[in-house]
């Protein structure tokens, strides 16, 4: 993977939208097209610039992914970013046309789907973090299963990979490496190949060069980069 130029020194918010600003206007990529436009469209919502919102998902569109697709990555921020940058990005997305209820109330099922994702993303992670999450606060570790990964997560419309990568893209936004020590693992458990990986975190690293430099950190440690 060729090296990207890395901003030195705080990035503020102003840079980090200016970089991104620039790197939407140079996103051409030659493969993994659409994982990789659906990623940069999740890291706008993280830096909430109204007019990157907009460019980015154009772009996703431009490069093969569906309103579906790029609506689903909108709705996951919320559990990353919060309500107000989903809603931000909710407002840049709508195209005037009443929103559809895809996925009606059914906590019963969204449990249990939630806690079979979870399984698979964590794998032979998964009961230690439950151990270790129920131990802290019983109802985190159900609210994980049952709303993260149970009512959002489990959604139609959205591949898992790219679900993982977008999440993956936000999370280097923020620099939480705990959690995108998380979901680079994740992915890679949900099927996600190295290359995608490596493509996603190397089109942000002028945009989030902390983020970038702990998931490089992360992939070598899983020896993968």
């Amino acid at each position: 993977m060729a090296a990207a130029p890395i901003y030195i020194g705080p990035m503020s918010r102003g840079h980090m939208q200016e970089s991104l600003a620039a790197c939407l206007a140079d996103f051409r990529p030659e493969r993994n097209q659409t994982t990789r436009a659906l990623a940069l469209y999740s890291a706008a919502i993280a830096v909430s610039d109204t007019e990157s919102l907009q460019q980015a998902a154009t772009i996703c569109r431009g490069l093969g992914a569906s309103h579906e697709q790029v609506y689903e990555v909108m709705l996951q921020s919320y559990l990353f970013l919060g309500f107000p940058r989903m809603l931000t990005a909710a407002e840049r997305l709508n195209d005037g046309n009443a929103g559809i209820l895809r996925d009606p109330v059914d906590a019963a099922l969204w449990l249990e789907r939630g806690q079979r994702l979870c399984r698979q993303v964590y794998d032979s992670n998964y009961e230690p973090l439950k151990q270790r999450v129920e131990h802290m606060a019983p109802e985190i570790f159900l609210w994980m299963e049952l709303e993260g990964y149970g009512k959002v997560l489990s959604r139609p419309g959205l591949d898992i990979v790219d679900r993982e990568m977008a999440i993956v893209s936000c999370l280097m936004i923020e620099n939480r490496p705990v959690q995108l020590h998380s979901h680079l693992r994740g992915a890679i458990n949900v099927g996600a190949a190295p290359e995608i990986i490596r493509d996603v975190i190397s089109d942000l690293a002028p945009v989030a060069p902390d983020g970038y430099a702990a998931a490089v950190e992360l992939m070598k440690k899983l020896g993968l980069f």
